[in-house]
């Protein structure tokens, strides 16, 4: 088993959290070949962070661009033939690189893989995994897990991704061939939260997806969190989707899945934005939906809205 893995890193201001991140990367039980880091204009100290593993990484700086161009300049900066991604305050497991290895191994027509994680810090709820949030009866859809708790989802994903997507860049291994294929990361959704899923949606369409139930890492939630901004998370999901079919990503007989997504979504970008009393986001979000089309529920609460705001 002989599997060449280069880590990508993006991180900004994350030096409270960088060693633990990169000290959980580099002590895996089957090293990376590589590791890149891109520091994307950081203001703290984690230029200092990253100097202190001299030759154990490759360390680039960039002008403050975003999450996602400082992931694409890390991804492109590496040479070896299998490509994983980490975040800057998350945490791999000792034996993640190891058994993402040894899966590959065992399905060689296997080209984007991912696993289960654990979400940790103040901002996670108790006795959930990353899987959690899947809608539900969306796992059924792909059958029994196997013998290694893991679920071959095969070259036709993705249409159920549209709906969920799994692939936290958290545990994501694609080979370099496929990420080429795919156009890499897409610099337009750097700043915007839900950036990485337009690289999991496109790997899913063009890929041969393996799905480990198995949890192989931890996710930091916190107040820094992007994904933590729930409105925006949705908002940035539905864009994605829209230029799938706006820039022809998605083949003809995909859009009717990738609309009905974009639906599902503004529905749940409708609640955020109502919790969150949002008004504006709620009257554009209503304006693309149309007022038919939402549920009853939420027709009472934009009705309740707009009361609440001529009062």
């Amino acid at each position: 088993m002989n599997f060449e893995i280069a880590v990508a890193i993006p991180v900004y201001n994350r030096a409270d959290y960088l060693k633990e991140t990169l000290d959980s990367v580099l002590n895996q039980t089957y090293p990376p070949a590589e590791v890149v880091v891109v520091d994307d204009g950081s203001t703290d100290h984690t230029p200092e962070v990253l100097a202190s593993y001299g030759k154990r990484i490759k360390s680039i700086r960039i002008e403050n661009s975003g999450p996602g161009i400082a992931r694409k300049t890390a991804a492109e900066a590496t040479t070896c033939p299998w490509l994983a991604f980490c975040d800057s305050d998350d945490i791999w497991l000792p034996e993640h690189l190891q058994r993402r290895a040894s899966l590959l191994a065992k399905h060689p027509e296997v080209n984007f893989s991912f696993s289960d994680l654990i979400p940790f810090g103040p901002a996670a709820l108790p006795d959930r995994t990353y899987f959690s949030d899947a809608p539900e009866n969306w796992w059924q859809r792909f059958g029994t897990p196997d013998a290694d708790n893991c679920i071959v989802m095969g070259n036709n994903a993705y249409r159920s991704f549209l709906v969920y997507n799994p692939g936290s860049p958290v545990t994501t291994v694609m080979t370099r061939d496929l990420y080429d294929k795919i156009g890499g990361i897409d610099p337009r959704y750097s700043r915007m939260v839900a950036e990485d899923a337009d690289m999991a949606l496109k790997a899913a369409l063009h890929g041969y997806v393996l799905c480990d139930l198995t949890v192989t890492a931890k996710q930091r939630r916190h107040a820094g969190n992007m994904s933590g901004a729930v409105l925006k998370n949705y908002l940035g999901a539905c864009r994605i989707r829209e230029d799938h079919i706006k820039l022809k990503v998605a083949p003809d007989q995909h859009h009717d899945a990738v609309d009905d997504a974009i639906r599902v979504m503004l529905q749940n970008a409708f609640l955020a934005a109502y919790y969150a009393e949002d008004e504006k986001a709620l009257r554009e979000i209503v304006g693309r939906l149309g007022f038919a089309r939402l549920t009853t529920k939420n027709k009472l609460r934009f009705i309740r809205s707009l009361l609440r705001r001529a009062f």
